[in-house]
C-alpha cells in the first residue's frame, strides 16, 4: 500500500491523542517516485538518490528493503568506487500545528556484509531547501552503519521544530568503495501511548498431522510507552485462541511473542489462520487498524521428501565466481541426494535470457546465490550455502516429486510429477523443469574465466589459485550449468489443478530437444514444485537424462509390486509369479549402487522384504533381473 503523505491534522491534538497518532508526514516509497524530493549531487558524479526496490523478490524480501530512498558508493557493471555527496530533501513538512512528543521515525542500512557495509550518513532539519542552508546547518543525526546487512530503525525527538514549515534531508556522505545506503519507512508524528502493529507471523507451512506447531507473532511497539504485555488470538475459522502473553517492548522497538497455545491438527487439513494484537497492556489499542496478520497451514498424513535448489548467480567475466563454482561442487558432492544445483549465467555464452532476468530478483551482485527462493542474495561460498542449506533442509514438505521421459530422435518428452499428502481447496502451484549440463566448454574468449583468485593473495580457492588470470577457456570446463527453463522462471500456468486431495498426483508433459552441441550423457532434469503465490520453490528433485529414460517398466517381469513407496525402513518386493532366483541392486541418482543382493527360492506368489532403513532420504531406483529380464522403478526413501 503506497504511504505517502504531508497533511495538517484535522482534528485537535487532544481528541487524536486518544484516538490514533498525530502523522504529519509520511513515505514508505512503495511507489518508487521520489518526485517530490530533491537530489543534489555535491560530488558531481552523476550518481544520486533514487528509488528502487532491494528486495529479493518472491518469498524473499532481503530485510524488507522491497522500496526504498538509495545512494550508492560502488556500481557494478565496470564503474565501480564511488565517493557519493548526496542529499535527498523532501518537500515542506507543515508542523505548525505540532507539540510535545514530536518524533521522527524510519528505517535504514544496507544489505552488504562486512566490510563492505560502513556508510555514512546524516539528516538535517531546514527552515528552506537550499543546499547553502543545509550545508551550514548543523545534523540532527549522524551515523556510520556499524552493522553489516543490517536493517535498523531509529526515532529522533523533533519537539524542537514544533510550530515550523521544515524540511527534512538525508545526505550520504564520508563514504568510499562499499555499496548502497538504503532509507525507508520515513514518518514524522506524534505517536498515542499505547499502539502495536502485528508485522508478521511465523508458522509452519506444512506439518504433520498430531504434531505441535509454534505460533509466533512480531510486534512493534509503535506507541510512546513501553508495552508489558500484549493479548493475542489465533483463529482458524472455528475457534478462538486467545492468551495475555508478557512482554517487554520500548517505544519504536519490536519483539517476537510465543502464543502458548500449539496449531495441531489430528487429519490432513487446510486452515487460515487469522491472528489478531487485540488488547495492549489491558487495555484495547489505540490504532487497531494494523493489528491483524495472517498464516496459511497445513496438516499432512505423512512429509514429502525434501531438496534443496540451489541457484548460482555466475558470469565467465566475474573474478570472484570461481567461488560459487567451487562452493556449488562442494554442496552437490556433500549432499548428492538432497541438493539440487543449478548455475545461472549472465553475460556470457552460457546465458539463458530469460533464467538470467529471473534470478535476477534474488541478488545484488555477482557472485550469489538464491536458496529455495527463500533465502536471497547468499554468499556461494560453501561454509555459506551450507549455512542456508541446513535451514531449508528442515522444511516438512507436503510433496513427492518424480520424473521419467522418453526419447524420440532428440527430442525429449519429460513427465514431472508431483504426489500431495494434504488437501488444498484452492491450489497455486506450478511445476517446472530446468535442463543442466555438466562438462561445457567453448572456444571463443568468452569463456575464458576471469580469475581474481589467482596467484592466491586472496587465499586458496578449489585450485583457481594456482591459475592464471583470466583462466583461458582450453582450461575450463563449466558444471550444473543451467541451459533450459522448461515451463518458465515461474512455472506452467495450470500444471497442477486448484482442488487437491490427499494422495493425488499430477503430472505435466514438457517437450525438449536436446541440442546438438549437447553430450545428453551430461544433461540432467529438474523438476521443481513453485509456490504460485509468492514464487518460492517448496522442494526439487534431480535425475540424469539417463536415469529419467530408465524407469520405465521393462517387460518380461511385469508381475513384480513395489510397496509402501515412499517407505522408510523397509520395502515389499511382491512377486505374483516367482520363478527362482534374482539379483537386487539399489541405485541412488548419481548411479552409485546402495544395495546389492541376491534371492533364491522364489516361486509363485510371495513378498521378500528389502531393508533400506540405511539408505539416507531421497529418490532410488530399485532394479530386480531373473537373467532374462529386468525390472525397473523409482522409490522413495522418506525419514
Amino acid at each position: 500500500m503506497i504511504k505517502k503523505i504531508t497533511f495538517l491534522a484535522a482534528f485537535s491534538f487532544i481528541a487524536m491523542q486518544f484516538t490514533t497518532a498525530q502523522t504529519f508526514f509520511s513515505d514508505d516509497f512503495s511507489d518508487l517516485d521520489i518526485s517530490d524530493w530533491t537530489t543534489y549531487d555535491v560530488d558531481n558524479d552523476s550518481y544520486t538518490w533514487g528509488a528502487g526496490d532491494f528486495a529479493t523478490g518472491g518469498a524473499v524480501e532481503i530485510l524488507e528493503f522491497d522500496a526504498v530512498l538509495a545512494s550508492r558508493s560502488w556500481i557494478q557493471g565496470g564503474i565501480g568506487a564511488l565517493s557519493p555527496d548526496n542529499y535527498v530533501v523532501s518537500q515542506a513538512i507543515d508542523l505548525t500545528t505540532a507539540g510535545a512528543g514530536l518524533q521522527l521515525e524510519y528505517a535504514y542500512g544496507t544489505t552488504q556484509g562486512a566490510p563492505y557495509h560502513l556508510e555514512e550518513y546524516s539528516i538535517y532539519v531546514t527552515t528552506l531547501n537550499n543546499l547553502t542552508d543545509i550545508q551550514t546547518a548543523t545534523a540532527i543525526h549522524n551515523e556510520i552503519l556499524s552493522i553489516a546487512g543490517s536493517r535498523q530503525t531509529n526515532v529522533i525527538d523533533l519537539s524542537a521544530f514544533a510550530g515550523q514549515i521544515v524540511y527534512l534531508t538525508f545526505r550520504h556522505h564520508n563514504t568510499f568503495d562499499m555499496n548502497m545506503m538504503l532509507i525507508d519507512d520515513v514518518l514524522i508524528r506524534i505517536p498515542v501511548d499505547t499502539d502495536a502493529i502485528a508485522q508478521s507471523v511465523s508458522l509452519s507451512r506444512y506439518a504433520l498431522i498430531n504434531t505441535d506447531n509454534q505460533l509466533s507473532v512480531d510486534v512493534k511497539n509503535n506507541g510512546s510507552i513501553v508495552i508489558s504485555d500484549v493479548e493475542v488470538n489465533w483463529n482458524d475459522g472455528i475457534s478462538d485462541h486467545i492468551a495475555t502473553i508478557s512482554t517487554n517492548i520500548a517505544p519504536g522497538g519490536t519483539a517476537t511473542v510465543n502464543h502458548p497455545m500449539m496449531v495441531n491438527y489430528t487429519t490432513a487439513d487446510e486452515k487460515n489462520i487469522n491472528v489478531t494484537v487485540s488488547a495492549v497492556n489491558g487495555i484495547a489499542d489505540l490504532s487497531p487498524s494494523d493489528n491483524t496478520v495472517f498464516a496459511d497451514f497445513n496438516t499432512l498424513t505423512q512429509a514429502g521428501s525434501k531438496a534443496v535448489f540451489i541457484e548460482e548467480a555466475t558470469g565467465t567475466w566475474c573474478g570472484f565466481c570461481p567461488r560459487g563454482a567451487v562452493g556449488m561442487d562442494y554442496m552437490s558432492a556433500a549432499y548428492p541426494n538432497t541438493v539440487v544445483a543449478i548455475a545461472v549465467h549472465n553475460a556470457d555464452p552460457m546465458t539463458v535470457p530469460e533464467y538470467d532476468t529471473g534470478i535476477g530478483q534474488y541478488i545484488n551482485g555477482y557472485p550469489s546465490a538464491a536458496v529455495d527462493r527463500k533465502i536471497g542474495d547468499v554468499n556461494p561460498a560453501a561454509a555459506s550455502l551450507e549455512a542456508a542449506y541446513n535451514i531449508q533442509i528442515t522444511e516438512v514438505v507436503p510433496v513427492d516429486l518424480s520424473s521419467n521421459a522418453t526419447q524420440v530422435g532428440n527430442t525429449l518428452t519429460i513427465s514431472a510429477n508431483a504426489t500431495f499428502y494434504t488437501t488444498f481447496s484452492n491450489a497455486n502451484y506450478r511445476l517446472g523443469v530446468i535442463i543442466s549440463e555438466d562438462g561445457v566448454t567453448g572456444t571463443s574468449s568468452g569463456y575464458n574465466q576471469t580469475n581474481y583468485y589467482s596467484g592466491g593473495s586472496l587465499g586458496p580457492m578449489g585450485g583457481y589459485e594456482n591459475l592464471s588470470d583470466p583462466v583461458p577457456a582450453s582450461q575450463m570446463v563449466y558444471d550444473h550449468v543451467g541451459i533450459a527453463l522448461l515451463g518458465g522462471f515461474s512455472g506452467q500456468a495450470g500444471s497442477v489443478p486448484t482442488t487437491i486431495s490427499n494422495g493425488s498426483t499430477a503430472s505435466y508433459d514438457f517437450n525438449y530437444t536436446i541440442p546438438a552441441s549437447s553430450n545428453v550423457d551430461n544433461l540432467h532434469i529438474a523438476v521443481v514444485l513453485i509456490d504460485g503465490a509468492n514464487g518460492s520453490i517448496v522442494s526439487a528433485t534431480q535425475s540424469s537424462v539417463a536415469e529419467a529414460l530408465s524407469v520405465e517398466e521393462v517387460s518380461g517381469i511385469s508381475t513384480i509390486k513395489i510397496y509402501p513407496n515412499p517407505a522408510s525402513d523397509h520395502i515389499n518386493i511382491a512377486f505374483q509369479a516367482g520363478i527362482g532366483k534374482y539379483s537386487i541392486s539399489v541405485t541412488d541418482m548419481l548411479g552409485r549402487t546402495v544395495i546389492n543382493k541376491s534371492v533364491e527360492g522364489v516361486f509363485g506368489s510371495q513378498s521378500v522384504q528389502l531393508p533400506i532403513s540405511q539408505l539416507n532420504a531421497g529418490h532410488y531406483i530399485i532394479n530386480i533381473n531373473d537373467e532374462n529380464a529386468t525390472y525397473s522403478s523409482k522409490f522413495i526413501v522418506s525419514k
